[in-house]
């Protein structure tokens, strides 16, 4: 296969973290009168909420004993300029403690043909295979997504 050299990029983070009582309150009070962000579901526990155009998603799970609040934040890196991504540092992580990714999807964008791609690993991968009306692969899977070996290979220009 002669590829040409793929665009390589972050297409899908998922940033989880703790919030003390402290970052909670001051979390909560900046995000109430703030017009980059739209929350819903709000309850003395948890909230959910979009920002920045709706491409950012975040949501606190739950409240332990009165002190920690669990955080979570899921965007598309690709979908925000350099100034949505610095708000976000400053205005949503920069609050969180024990912070961490629980969901990094590495992107490997270029154009060819999928049949021949495949996926080589030390365990059996389960393997789905979904053609076009043109009888040509269109999307590739390898493992389930429950999984920490999870490929999906796909024809963006396909995909809706």
């Amino acid at each position: 296969m002669d590829t040409p050299n793929p665009k390589l990029s972050f297409d899908r983070m998922t940033i989880v973290g703790n919030l003390n009582k402290d970052n909670a309150q001051k979390l909560s009070k900046f995000m109430s009168p703030e017009p980059q962000v739209r929350r819903w579901d709000i309850l003395q526990t948890n909230f959910k909420a979009k920002a920045v155009q709706e491409k950012l998603i975040s949501n606190t799970i739950k409240l332990k004993q009165m002190l920690v609040v669990n955080m979570r934040v899921e965007f598309n890196p690709n979908n925000l300029t350099h100034d949505e991504m610095l708000w976000l540092k400053r205005n949503i992580t920069d609050y969180m403690e024990d912070d961490g990714f629980t969901r990094l999807d590495l992107a490997f964008d270029f154009e060819d043909d999928l049949s021949e791609y495949y996926a080589v690993s030390d365990r059996a991968l389960k393997k789905t295979v979904f053609y076009g009306t043109n009888g040509m692969p269109e999307t590739k899977y390898f493992g389930v997504k429950s999984s920490d070996r999870f490929i999906r290979i796909y024809n963006k220009k396909k995909r809706t």
